[in-house]
């Protein structure tokens, strides 16, 4: 029998509820994949929209991003600012033809630690099934981690920022935090700035 492949996922953990969450997954001996490598954060909202693109530009399989749930953020409205950069990072993964699967961003509390495990399993399960960066894409993996590469400096241009700040703003103002609605916003917003850095999304 062939053994399924390997993911290698990097996470972002925010330091108060999913890292929490991990640790107490840990404490009570509760099984998860072994794929997971973390980088702690003070909160989501601190996560730069750079940092997952670079992470799969320097070799992930596939990104995950923790935080505390809508509502619960000890920094007030951290991870709603994070499912902007969210939003900007799918958006740009679509530009480059990268399945969108190999990202996602969830909430789990401090005394979540079982719910912390079901969504790590599940999304190394799914990053399993899509394969090494590319494989699902059918795309060459180096060229792809290079053009990853330059999204991610892109990520950093002005024009980029600017357009994300725009799109906060808005989201904070109209008060509809869903995602698809968040989606619609950072591409209104962020739709001319990235396709004359990356081009337009792939069909």
């Amino acid at each position: 029998m062939t053994e399924s492949y390997q993911p290698k996922i990097l996470g972002f953990l925010c330091n108060w509820c999913c890292y929490t969450a991990a640790d107490s997954a840990g404490v009570g001996r509760y099984q998860y994949p072994p794929n997971l490598r973390v980088i702690r954060m003070m909160c989501s909202g601190r996560l730069d929209p750079s940092f997952p693109l670079e992470g799969l530009a320097q070799g992930a399989d596939a990104i995950f991003v923790g935080g505390c749930h809508p509502g619960e953020c000890h920094y007030q409205d951290g991870n709603y600012h994070a499912l902007v950069t969210a939003a900007l990072v799918h958006e740009t993964l679509a530009r480059l033809g990268i399945n969108s699967q190999r990202f996602l961003i969830d909430w789990a509390s401090a005394a979540e630690g079982p719910n912390f495990v079901k969504i790590i399993t599940r999304f190394t399960e799914q990053a399993a099934t899509l394969g090494p960066l590319g494989k699902s894409e059918g795309i060459d993996p180096t060229l792809l981690r290079e053009k990853l590469a330059l999204a991610a400096a892109t990520a950093k241009d002005r024009k980029v920022r600017m357009s994300l700040i725009s799109a906060s703003k808005e989201m904070m103002k109209g008060a509809d935090f869903s995602r698809s609605t968040i989606a619609g916003l950072v591409h209104d917003k962020c739709d001319k700035a990235l396709t004359e850095l990356i081009g337009e999304s792939a069909p």
